[in-house]
């Protein structure tokens, strides 16, 4: 009897430190429930999310913590959970200067040492992406990117059809003409944009901002750059939007024929009710699906890639990867075609903006004036 007693004492403990231990860079939802697939294992390397039968085991490198990447290893935990449940998944954080000054070493470490455990690597978001083709193009394992950015842009491999070596891409960006042609089919009289991006966010920059700064002044379109940095009291959000509505209102006094445009900027993205504020009642178009919902911190529409496509594609392509159908190489950079469309009628109702029908018609999502779901994934609710 005094033994089964320490033996539940011991487990409570054991829980409640796993508890205290939880990581700060993934979102503590992530957590299995009592009846969850999957158990964990907190250690200071990170944490490991373990089935009842293990193999294979799946390395999946993070550079920080965003609802972004929880999603798309939500999403990931999911689709193995069901295709291949024995598989055990190690979660490690990017090793990054700021924190090691010898980041390069200890990346180039966890992947050598992945080589004789690991049978599959996820890197999450742009960062961790590039470090990781950096450090280990041509090695072992074959690596998966998921939601990351346009890989050809960011200039890892020459073209979408495909690597060639142990990389597989899949990309979260539409191309800029598509963007476009969507923001036309939205406001046809259209001749101004304004875009959010956030000043460290460097692949947003590239593989965003700049295309379709590009090919919106190729058809006579004015692009005004908004952008952002918390460190920067010149550019913080509210001084950088009252600066761009002022910029915008040059040319548009009424702003009839403007609409601002919300890249993948993750430290963005969490800020729409914000953004909101400072907008005018301008129309707020998102590159990212995920952040039109419900309630006050949703964008007007977005035509995009979700960030649950995204994974869902590359947990697909890492699954065709471990059965042997397929080498990571050989694999194009995974696109969703068509885009993911959704639609707020709260917000349009708040700036009295009116939705075109064949972009209702079109729309996975589409949240109703008082923030209910009223379609979702392209299902009537």
């Amino acid at each position: 009897m005094m033994r089964f007693m320490m033996l539940i004492i011991l487990a409570w403990n054991s829980s409640a430190f796993s508890a205290v231990l939880w990581p700060t860079w993934i979102g503590s939802e992530l957590q299995p429930q009592s009846n969850s697939h999957w158990q964990v294992n907190i250690n200071t390397d990170g944490v490991d999310f373990i089935p009842a039968k293990s193999a294979p085991k799946i390395l999946v490198i993070i550079s920080r913590r965003a609802k972004s990447y929880d999603i798309a290893l939500q999403t990931l935990l999911g689709i193995y959970g069901r295709e291949l449940p024995q598989a055990h998944f190690v979660v490690r954080k990017l090793p990054v200067i700021k924190e090691y000054p010898d980041a390069k070493e200890k990346l180039m470490k966890m992947l050598l040492n992945a080589e004789d455990k690991m049978s599959l690597i996820y890197t999450v978001g742009s960062k961790a992406t590039v470090a990781v083709r950096h450090a280990y193009k041509g090695g072992k394992l074959p690596v998966v990117s998921v939601n990351a950015k346009d890989p050809v842009l960011l200039g890892l491999i020459e073209n979408a059809q495909g690597s060639g070596d142990n990389f597989a891409f899949t990309s979260l960006n539409l191309p800029a003409d598509v963007t476009l042609s969507f923001m036309k089919r939205f406001k046809p009289s259209l001749k101004q944009i304004g875009i959010l991006y956030a000043k460290h966010n460097i692949s947003a920059y590239t593989t965003q901002y700049l295309p379709l700064k590009k090919i919106a002044e190729k058809n006579g379109m004015k692009i005004v750059p908004i952008v952002v940095d918390r460190e920067d009291p010149l550019l913080k959000l509210d001084i950088s939007m009252k600066k761009a509505i002022q910029q915008l209102r040059q040319d548009d006094p009424a702003l009839d024929h403007s609409l601002l445009w919300l890249t993948g900027s993750s430290s963005l993205l969490a800020r729409v009710t914000e953004i909101n504020q400072y907008s005018h009642n301008l129309a707020l178009i998102s590159a990212v699906p995920d952040v039109v919902r419900g309630g006050s911190n949703s964008a007007l529409m977005s035509f995009g890639v979700s960030f649950v496509n995204n994974a869902y594609q590359a947990g697909l392509y890492g699954l065709r990867i471990l059965r042997g159908e397929v080498k990571p190489g050989d694999l194009p950079v995974g696109n969703i075609s068509p885009p993911d469309i959704a639609v707020s009628f709260e917000q349009a109702l708040r700036i009295n903006q009116k939705i075109p029908f064949v972009l209702m018609e079109m729309a996975n999502d589409i949240y109703g004036t008082n923030g209910d779901v009223i379609r979702s994934k392209g299902k009537t609710m």
